[in-house]
């Protein structure tokens, strides 16, 4: 089955259980369906239940109570369940602890100060499996206090930990580790998933996530849609326009490689390949006159062109103008697969970029070519899509790699609105990011994903 799954930022956390409160849907309710919807995840998780031991180490919060709510259903269904507090619960929270008391007397204990943290570690001697409430979503930064050090201490615990929501410790909103924080097996993203459960290292400390729904009013959902969300390969499939039956190859677009330098046929080869094999019709190749020959030899079905080079392989800076003629009634141009870093390159790239040519999809060294002249972005004319990996990105915005990695859907949702154009920032997972629009995510790696694919798709 397909799927589009939302990505919530804190932010649109909080709206959406304000917005609700206001239609009339209490928190508590909200709590309940969150604790209930938790712990019959866990159940499919485990099976059977019965005799499995679970305890609960809860904040104060509201992640606290989704926390004493699951495990009280837990133990409703067979399992034995204990819990800890970390300070006096408020709210709805307290509401559920005394809930939780009145279904399982004495198996509650409320710690307020560090001093009273052993009783933490003879409750873990006794547990089979925890259940991490101790900070949720609105808390940034490193955890502090009562917290922080019950964190430290499930990090000695050898069995399986099921995060509510996110591990305590992660920053909601992106990929970031601030400081300590629980190494969960299994996380419940409640009501949607977060930032954290997709981009590294956070997203490795999630382990197996699940979505639970929360019963948010359907008027709430509408009115707060994410900004992001995350697409499997079915459901990407089945919003490609359907091939009509008589088509040709006219009929299914036509796309211009330009790509290619000495020792880098295979990049041009594998674009125009891969453009085929998304469905364009007609593919047309021009690529340096010394490795035309190969090009052609391992591209049979394309059409490939041999353009002005350098001494040293490269497109010589003439071949701008062969890629501006050809270039004419083509519907998508990619450039910059083994394109090389010279000169010629660059001023290929400046002239589908500043003139109106066709759909371009830039990649590889023409990123790079754009990096040493970002003004040129500001000169593009028609519809633009990028494909940096990380590496590549951190040369367009002068930002390091491992900042971008951290929160790459914020980094690609901030780029594409800026530079009007799409975003595609490659790795794992892969944002798509677009200049008016939601964001989109794919969920799996690049495998091999060579630029030839969102090429054919742009035409689509």
């Amino acid at each position: 089955m397909s799927a589009v799954l939302p990505v919530f930022s804190a932010r649109e956390i909080r709206e959406l259980d304000k917005k609700s409160e206001a239609l009339g849907v209490p928190s508590l309710l909200l709590m309940e369906s969150a604790g209930r919807g938790a712990a019959e995840e866990i159940r499919k998780w485990l099976l059977d239940l019965r005799g499995r031991k679970f305890l609960g180490v809860c904040g104060k919060g509201g992640n606290g109570g989704d926390a004493l709510c699951c495990l009280r259903y837990l133990g409703l269904w067979g399992a034995e369940v204990k819990a800890l507090v970390l300070g006096e619960p408020t709210g709805p929270a307290a509401i559920q602890l005394q809930a939780f008391s009145a279904s399982f007397p004495g198996n509650v204990e409320i710690v307020r100060s560090e001093s009273e943290l052993s009783k933490l570690e003879e409750r873990l001697s006794w547990a089979e499996i925890v259940v991490d409430g101790i900070l949720g979503v609105g808390v940034e930064g490193p955890a502090q206090g009562l917290p922080r050090r019950a964190i430290e201490i499930l990090a000695g615990f050898s069995g399986p930990i099921v995060a509510m929501d996110l591990p305590s410790g992660l920053s909601a909103d992106s990929g970031k580790v601030p400081g300590p924080a629980v190494r969960a097996q299994l996380t419940l993203a409640m009501g949607g998933l977060k930032p954290c459960h997709l981009l590294p290292p956070a997203a490795e400390l999630c382990g197996e996530v699940r979505l639970v729904e929360v019963a948010y009013p359907s008027q709430v959902c509408r009115e707060i849609s994410p900004s992001v969300v995350v697409l499997d390969e079915e459901y990407c499939a089945s919003i490609l326009p359907p091939r009509p039956r008589f088509g040709h190859k006219g009929t299914f677009g036509r796309v211009l490689v330009v790509a290619g330098a000495v020792g880098m046929a295979g990049a041009a080869a594998l674009c125009a390949e891969a453009a085929y094999r998304a469905g364009a019709g007609l593919v047309h190749v021009l690529t340096p006159e010394p490795i035309f020959p190969v090009v052609a030899s391992l591209v049979p079905e394309a059409l490939v062109h041999p353009g002005p080079a350098s001494p040293e392989g490269t497109f010589a800076p003439e071949a701008a103008e062969e890629a501006l003629r050809l270039g004419q009634g083509m519907d998508v141009i990619v450039v910059g697969p083994g394109l090389g870093r010279s000169p010629g390159p660059a001023e290929v790239v400046r002239a589908l970029l500043t003139e109106k040519v066709a759909k371009l999809v830039l990649d590889a060294d023409a990123l790079f070519a754009l990096s040493q002249d970002k003004k040129l972005l500001r000169k593009k004319h028609g519809e633009l899509v990028l494909t940096p990996h990380p590496g590549e990105f951190s040369r367009l915005v002068d930002v390091p790699a491992e900042e971008i990695v951290a929160d790459k859907i914020g980094w690609a949702r901030k780029s594409a609105r800026e530079w009007q154009a799409v975003v595609v920032l490659k790795g794992h997972p892969r944002p798509s990011a677009f200049p008016t629009a939601a964001s989109s995510s794919t969920p799996q790696g690049t495998r091999r994903w060579p630029t030839g694919v969102p090429a054919t798709f742009l035409r689509e």
